[in-house]
């Protein structure tokens, strides 16, 4: 009696994630047309020891491992970016956080990127349903942001895979960070900068 309701509700989430599947390429057809500008939005945490994404064990073993940290937040770096689709050329910006990332930071980085905005082209940020992305501060920033060319589109819940920048910080991490772990939040900073600056980067 109770399959009906979970089928329909299963079915609105499909349609909901194929509708929202159907804009991103719309958008991003139009970004690589050079119509608009598409800036997808995130922010990503570099610990002292990164994560293990991926290691070998025994057929038949497998296990889950527990992975130490360093000295918790205190040992991290925390990066807000955007890595925008125009034309054929690609571009990542980044900005260091003081912290973790907070609405009052998101704010700032959204005037920067709508004062960069070009009155000719449309600038569209593409972005998850985070508490700071979604509060009171930021809804009533929009219509300025929207009149300097900027605004914002939100992705639909559990769908990370429409934002391109996490392949981005999985790159950083996986493949552009020289080592998986550090001694000192020093190296861990020289190191991504590194990596960042090897992505072709800018810092804003």
């Amino acid at each position: 009696m109770e399959t009906g309701p979970v089928c329909r509700r299963q079915s609105a989430r499909s349609r909901r994630r194929t509708a929202a599947s159907s804009v991103a390429r719309y958008l991003k057809k139009g970004a690589l047309d050079g119509k608009l500008s598409l800036k997808y939005l995130d922010q990503s945490g570099f610990s002292l020891m990164l994560s293990v994404v991926s290691t070998w064990f025994k057929r038949g073993s497998g296990q889950q491992f527990r992975i130490p940290t360093r000295w918790g937040s205190q040992g991290r770096l925390n990066l807000i970016g955007t890595y925008t689709l125009h034309g054929t050329h690609p571009h990542l910006a980044v900005r260091a956080l003081e912290g973790s990332c907070t609405q009052t930071q998101v704010i700032a980085y959204l005037d920067t990127l709508a004062e960069q905005c070009e009155p000719s082209r449309l600038t569209v940020i593409v972005l998850d349903n985070a508490t700071f992305h979604r509060g009171k501060a930021i809804q009533e920033k929009q219509l300025a942001w929207e009149a300097q060319g900027l605004y914002l589109r939100y992705l639909p819940p559990y769908a990370p895979f429409l934002n391109l920048i996490e392949g981005v910080w999985k790159q950083l991490k996986g493949f552009l960070m020289p080592r998986r772990a550090y001694n000192s939040l020093a190296e861990l900073e020289t190191a991504l900068k590194l990596a960042l600056n090897a992505f072709g980067a800018e810092f804003i």
